[in-house]
């Protein structure tokens, strides 16, 4: 059996909270993120958006005591 906490996730531009039921701050992360997909971008989709001024953002990984319940 897994040991599994609440986690209060909070979405950090909007300050909506959510309450998961999970492992580890990262599944319950996950959990929340599940609204959010990912592709690579087309050239065509690059471009509209560096002219609508959406900045690239670079990813950094979390701390490991950031990952830690």
């Amino acid at each position: 059996m897994t040991l599994t906490r609440i986690y209060t996730v909070t979405d950090g531009e909007t300050d909506e909270k959510y309450l998961v039921r999970a492992a580890t701050t990262a599944q319950a992360i996950a959990h929340v993120s599940r609204r959010f997909r990912a592709a690579v971008a087309t050239q065509e989709q690059l471009v509209a958006m560096l002219d609508a001024g959406v900045p690239v953002e670079t990813y950094k990984a979390a701390k490991q005591a950031e990952l830690l319940p």
